[in-house]
């Protein structure tokens, strides 16, 4: 190898040596931005004063009757209602660090601890969706800010350092999961994917039916039959446990607990409350969503199957399924909109063509509606409350207009 050596004065130039420290520090920028990305997610709640989450509210007695020995009991504290047991099992170590280290009730302390398998699981959700995007886009330029669109999203805020609900990025990551391996056509381990998500966070229910519905309108028997019955066996297998040690609670924390529940904040049905109306809407809210979320989705696989079938018609009923929930339910809190943003901002990525396009509307949407819900999550409902949960329901459904009329009219 020859080295080329130039004099300047005292200083001797190596052309070579010079060009490959670049490169060698060029691969550590990757580390670098990741070790800073999860840095500040710990560090983010030590900076200021911090009331209790739903972090220290819920999960973290769930997380502690785990640590000491009754994991099967995590449903007997109260409040992780609508939440599977998967999502608690990160949280499990921490506490335990957190008690060795005699920080277990320091809120900031072991909310930053909390934060870190956010920032973890975030990174693994934004690495899958870029995944995704190159499938559908053949390359996908600009990655960083691809990732960006992800990792910073004020949802996820909103969800992770305000709420403390670490189960959200993780679903999500498995819902990925499973749209990656049903494209591949493993239904087996999509439905393992699926499931798991499942038992990480109960709406993930919702994103089953886009999963059985788009390969049984081909006909496709076989894949649908699979994934379901995989998905169906991991989460019985999953909760069965649960049920034979504390019955009582875990059927009430999953199932019988939410007709009990009165319409609440950020909710479309507060317009309605006092009225015989909202007896039917509090009772049978979850129905009214799984319907419409069906019909939705069987519409445009029915009249537009070949749309429906791309990487971006997929994401585009995920999006759909998942903005259903918080512009129907009748307690809706801002950290809902998470899911929804997720799937409108791949939506609008996957589509051909410049991301400078009209398509943006929807997750830009979707982030204005979490973002009043958060405006209006400390006022009472007989002022800007109602008219918060109002708005943000009619934002939540311009969102899914402009996600259905791109899926029923726009190109293959």
């Amino acid at each position: 190898m020859v080295i080329r050596r130039y004099q300047r004065g005292s200083i001797a130039l190596t052309s070579n040596w010079s060009l490959g420290d670049w490169k060698r520090r060029r691969r550590l920028i990757p580390f670098v931005l990741i070790a800073g990305y999860v840095a500040g997610w710990a560090a983010s709640p030590l900076l200021g004063s911090r009331t209790p989450s739903d972090l220290d509210l819920f999960f973290w007695p769930s997380a502690e009757l785990a640590a000491h020995g009754h994991p099967l009991l995590v449903y007997s504290a109260p409040g992780i209602d609508d939440n599977g047991p998967l999502g608690l099992v990160p949280l499990v170590p921490i506490v335990l660090i957190a008690n060795a280290l005699g920080l277990a009730n320091n809120l900031q302390v072991r909310a930053g601890m909390a934060c870190v398998v956010v920032a973890v699981f975030a990174l693994l959700l934004g690495t899958e969706a870029l995944r995704l995007l190159d499938g559908a886009r053949g390359a996908t330029r600009w990655r960083l800010a691809t990732m960006c669109v992800f990792l910073f999203a004020p949802a996820l805020v909103i969800s992770g350092f305000d709420y403390g609900h670490l189960e959200q990025p993780i679903e999500l990551w498995l819902v990925l999961l499973a749209l990656r391996y049903t494209a591949m056509e493993r239904s087996v381990v999509a439905g393992l994917a699926l499931g798991l998500a499942v038992l990480t966070r109960t709406t993930a229910v919702l994103y089953i039916l886009p999963f059985i519905l788009l390969p049984m309108a081909t006909r496709r028997w076989k894949p649908a039959a699979s994934l379901l019955a995989v998905t169906g066996a991991v989460v019985i297998g999953g909760v069965v446990p649960f049920l034979v040690a504390d019955r009582t609670n875990v059927v009430h924390s999953l199932l019988t607990y939410r007709p009990d529940l009165p319409i609440g904040g950020g909710s479309l049905w507060v317009a309605i409350r006092g009225t015989a109306t909202a007896g039917l809407v509090q009772h049978g809210d979850v129905y009214l969503i799984v319907a419409v979320v069906a019909g939705l989705i069987a519409v445009t696989i029915r009249f537009r199957p070949t749309m429906a079938m791309t990487t971006a018609g997929v994401c585009g009923l995920l999006s759909v399924a998942a903005a259903c929930f918080p512009m129907l339910a009748k307690a809706v809190y801002p950290y809902y909109l998470l899911e929804p943003y997720v799937f409108a901002a791949l939506w609008w990525l996957a589509r051909p063509g410049s991301a400078l396009n009209w398509r943006i509307a929807a997750p830009l949407l979707v982030t204005a509606g979490a973002s009043l819900a958060e405006l209006g999550r400390p006022l009472p409902m007989s002022s800007f409350g109602v008219f918060e949960g109002v708005v943000s329901s009619v934002i939540v459904a311009t969102a899914i207009v402009l996600v259905m009329v791109d899926l029923w009219f726009g190109s293959a």
